[in-house]
């Protein structure tokens, strides 16, 4: 009989239990399947399918269409008769069963356990259907149906337990239904009640806290008064203390008791379902002055997640970078030991609070394997995350976790039960199943006073089945010695990974209450936090107690940290990293990422490209983290840098490609395509994927950035001046930011220096300050491009000494140091050259501190300026090609003043060289601090001096166009490109 499953995903097997051969393969055909299954015995009619399947089809090619489907799909059945009837279609219900129908009928005869048992989860559960919204709309009215009826069998089944006096019962059921509506009061003081009843009252009191914070979070409403009373009783009438709100003193292993060979009862709970969050992708620190642009300022719209010289967010976006990576999924040391991963632990009968255990217990005992470097150890999480890229998180066969564990590379599966003793002992039964074989192996059986002593005996106990010596300690050393710390961590994971990160932020912030020496909590907690200060506040924590977590732990802790504060140390530890734990993903990912950092672009696409192949997972949109995601991000940011733009161009493309859905993906593409001047294609791009953020203020900044990069001035201008005109500040700051830029790309500086001064207002608004804002970088900017270097030079000093409070060493140091690099530009072109060799040793001294690149070589920048000065052509080339990060995005004043002494030195074709990777850098960020417009000017020069007349009248029409309306300082400039312009095209 075929057997089609449509609670908790959709699936065709035949009498064997194997996939039905082509249904999958067509989504629309599937979609017929589950109809019919919904439909059961009454039928469905085929103008229903049409309406719903193929709603555009005409009278003639809509029932072609569906009859060729219906053929296909009794042909894949291997049966003529499995779907019957002409006008109303049905399934024979001796060929064909389904799991909704039984459902429904197991409902409507009272059969509440026969319903619970055939739910498996919501209808449908991540199937869809592309380009059909009528029938999208038929699943959500059905899923919703259909899972009001299994919370109403729920509680029927709870109620009618405690009724019985079958207290066990009912508290299963009522957590059942307390796991689907977490929100509800009625079911929150059912559960409670139901907890009460079996003895357990502080376990009631516990959920009602619970109750309170997720309702605080979530709705924003103060908790149900029934609730709060319920909780205040208990407590008045509760004669032990609260055991979950104590802290539980330092655990001792308890002796194994026995060896038993008799088979452990074994289940395993599906993980939390997880909605499709889009990680952001990991940013290099951008140049430590953008931090004084205005709050809203974003990297420029066409920007990808990676580029450093692009960059303009600060912290926030470093912060997103490694969000989801401090959990370990395979320890490993290369070359020898069994690869192990643990299987569920499940609680022997309805036990409340031993059943509250099984999760905790799993991870703990996870993180206890770990601490031994002769095994590999798969983690809990990750076979979680297999087994929801397997489509159907609520099959809990052995099979099915069998599967996922030879996935990860495992090469036995432990798995167990949890019993709680007389006298408050717990108990673990342990089972070791080899995968190479399918073989049964030992079954162990040990005892513990608390959840820790349980984990350390049992960690000896499989540590000597192994083989291997056992680690000292306990696992509380390298976790908490609080199971109430733990299990709220616990609770902050899953929200965590389900993309609630509020609400586990509350719950590492109350793990931290319980114990403030949590290493793990501390760090989920930074990962959680949406504001950057604050990030870098509980990151600094988190790295002050990495030494009480396990090595893996500990690295990718300190290697998460020393990213975000661009801590010199960054390379060595991730490179660490990545040696001791080669099966770990961020260890390869932050190893490219360090070497892009340190500018060695080309070498950072083995450790991305590896870090992408190991996480291919996170490209599937089934994970609520994407570490692939971080991979494609840098290594095509990385090209970009590195000037290789087909290369990116291409690696953008599979990246699209393998994640069709993905904004990150799309907009990388677009970056590349408009960077390469592929302008119509980028445009199609933006419009057309569905993925990408198409708000007015992102269409505007696309629109505007690209006008001004083909010179559309005016274009860019009109877009801009409409923006300001709306009433939110941030449109407003964002049009004056791109504005002042179109403004200096035209020679407007008078315009342009108004605009940026009136960027203040908007910022001030939004940040509610009582102080005036203070200035920006680009009011400097233009101060210098109009021709008042001095007073430039002095706003830019002024950003050197400004710094956030809490930065550490390295993060002022990247600040200071950039800034003294404009404050030098500044002061050459006064013809100020006095201070230029102190700035260049003040730069190299503090730049020792950075771990970005860039910033150690600025100090060639400063040499190279003095000796330009002294018209030491020879000297000034050598310090100013050695102070180069990227030749297109790393500081493009550099370039500038290189070409200008290549021309001085007479070697045109080497200014051209360094000047026109330029052109395909951004509008912003590193290249903010170089006018586009002069970029055309000295390629007319140097193509002029080279003797290429078409491409220096090119660039040469360029300036005059551009310098059209420009101030009267640039009068003179404009007349000679037009004299050598008209001299060319003679």
């Amino acid at each position: 009989m075929i057997r089609i499953s449509a609670l908790g995903g959709l699936s065709v097997r035949d009498s064997d239990g194997k996939p039905v051969a082509g249904a999958a393969a067509q989504p629309r055909r599937m979609a017929i399947l589950a109809l019919l299954a919904r439909a059961g015995q009454r039928g469905i009619t085929r103008e229903k399918l049409l309406s719903l399947l193929w709603p555009d089809a005409d009278d003639e090619r809509g029932p072609r269409t569906l009859a060729q489907a219906l053929y296909a799909l009794r042909k894949d059945l291997g049966a003529e008769d499995a779907i019957s009837g002409s006008k109303e279609l049905s399934f024979d219900p001796a060929l064909v069963s389904s799991d909704v129908s039984e459902f429904a009928s197991a409902v409507a005869r009272g059969d509440d356990e026969r319903a619970v048992s055939l739910y498996q989860g919501p209808f449908l559960d991540g199937f869809h259907l592309s380009g059909a919204n009528e029938f999208s709309r038929w699943v959500e009215t059905e899923r919703t149906s259909l899972a009001q009826e299994y919370s109403r069998t729920l509680e029927s089944l709870a109620r009618s337990a405690r009724a019985a006096g079958d207290t066990r019962a009912a508290l299963g059921w009522w957590r059942k239904l307390a796991g689907l509506e977490p929100l509800n009061a009625r079911v929150t003081v059912g559960l409670m009640e139901a907890l009460a009843a079996a003895g357990d009252r502080a376990g009631a009191i516990q959920h009602s806290r619970v109750y309170e914070l997720l309702v605080e979070q979530e709705l924003d409403l103060p908790p149900d008064r029934d609730v709060l009373a319920l909780a205040e009783q208990l407590r008045r009438t509760a004669d032990e203390p609260a055991p979950v709100a104590v802290s539980v003193a330092p655990s001792q292993p308890v002796a194994v008791v026995a060896d038993v060979s008799a088979p452990v009862l074994t289940t395993f709970s599906p993980p939390p379902t997880s909605v499709d969050v889009q990680p952001i992708v990991s940013v290099p620190p951008p140049p430590a002055a953008t931090r004084d642009d205005p709050p809203t300022r974003r990297r420029s719209p066409l920007a990808i997640g990676l580029s450093i010289a692009i960059a303009a967010g600060v912290v926030a976006a470093v912060m997103y970078a490694m969000r989801g990576s401090a959990t370990p999924r395979v320890n490993v040391v290369a070359g020898s030991g069994p690869v192990v991963a643990i299987g569920n632990i499940a609680a022997f009968g309805g036990d409340s609070a031993q059943a509250s255990l099984t999760a905790p217990l799993a991870d703990l005992l996870t993180t206890s394997l770990a601490r031994v470097h002769s095994i590999r150890v798969v983690s809990h999480g990750r076979m979680l995350e297999l087994i929801r890229s397997a489509g159907n998180t609520t099959d809990t066969t052995a099979g099915r976790f069998v599967d996922a564990a030879r996935q990860a590379g495992a090469t036995e599966v432990i798995d167990g039960t949890l019993y709680r003793r007389p006298g408050g002992i717990l108990r673990l039964d342990l089972r070791r199943v080899d995968l190479n074989s399918g073989a049964i192996g030992d079954v162990h059986t040990v005892e513990g006073s608390d959840l820790f002593a349980l984990v350390d005996s049992g960690t000896a106990r499989v540590v000597a089945a192994l083989g291997v010596t056992a680690p000292s300690g306990s696992v509380a050393d390298v976790t908490t010695r609080s199971i109430t710390a733990y299990r709220m961590y616990e609770q902050g994971v899953r929200a965590y990974y389900r993309g609630d990160v509020n609400t586990a932020l509350r719950f590492f912030d109350g793990a931290l209450a319980e114990d403030s020496l949590f290493a793990l909590a501390a760090y989920y907690s930074a990962l959680s936090e949406p504001s950057a200060a604050p990030y870098l506040v509980r990151m600094e924590r988190a790295k002050r107690l990495a030494t009480r977590a396990t090595d893996l732990e500990r690295l990718t802790i300190l290697a998460g940290w020393a990213n975000s504060v661009s801590s010199p140390n960054f390379r060595a530890i991730a490179e660490t990293l990545a040696t001791k734990y080669p099966a770990e993903v961020e260890g390869h990912l932050y190893s490219g990422i360090a070497r892009v950092m340190d500018g060695e672009f080309m070498a950072a696409r083995t450790s991305l490209a590896r870090a992408i192949t190991m996480d291919s997972l996170g490209l599937s949109g089934t994970r609520a983290r994407c570490l692939a995601c971080d991979a494609f991000g840098w290594l095509v940011g990385g090209l970009m840098l590195a000037d290789s733009m087909t290369a990116a161009e291409r690696e953008a493309r599979r990246w699209v490609r393998l994640q069709p859905q993905s904004g990150l993906a799309a907009n990388a593409l677009v970056h590349v395509l408009e960077i390469e001047g592929q302008s119509a294609e980028a445009d199609s791009l933006f419009h057309a994927s569905p993925s990408t953020d198409q708000s007015y203020l992102r269409t505007v900044d696309f629109q505007s950035s690209h006008f001004i990069r083909v010179g559309d001035y005016a274009s860019a201008d009109r877009l801009l001046l409409l923006q300001l005109r709306e009433s939110d500040p941030r449109p407003q700051s964002s049009a004056l930011w791109n504005l002042t830029i179109s403004l200096r790309e035209q020679g407007r500086m008078i315009e342009a220096l108004k605009r940026a001064q009136s960027a203040r207002m908007p910022t001030g608004k939004i940040l509610k300050r009582t102080n005036p804002p203070p200035i920006n970088v680009l009011e400097a900017q233009v101060l210098l491009e109009m021709g008042r270097p001095k007073e430039a030079a002095i706003l830019f000093d002024s950003l050197s000494r400004q710094h956030s409070p809490g930065e550490v060493e390295s993060q002022l140091s990247r600040a200071t140091v950039w800034n003294l690099a404009h404050v030098a530009s500044a002061r050459f072109a006064a013809g100020d050259t006095a201070t230029l060799q102190r700035l260049a040793d003040s730069a190299q001294r503090i730049a020792e501190a950075s771990g970005y690149g860039r910033d150690r070589r600025l100090h060639h920048y400063m040499r190279g300026l003095l000796f330009a000065a002294r018209h030491d052509d020879a000297a000034a080339i050598t310090e100013l090609r050695s102070a180069i990060y990227s030749i297109n995005a790393g500081y493009t004043r550099i370039n500038y003043e290189l070409a200008r002494v290549y021309l001085h030195a007479q070697r045109p074709r080497d200014a051209i060289a360094v000047m026109q990777p330029t052109l395909r850098g951004d509008l912003e960020a590193s290249n903010l601090y170089l006018n586009r417009t002069d970029i055309h000017e000295i390629l007319a020069q140097a193509w002029d001096a080279a003797g290429v007349k078409d491409s220096a009248a090119t660039h040469y029409k360029w300036v005059t166009t551009a310098w059209a309306a420009a101030d009267p300082n640039f009068r003179a400039r404009v007349q000679a490109a037009q004299a050598r312009l008209t001299a060319l095209t003679r």
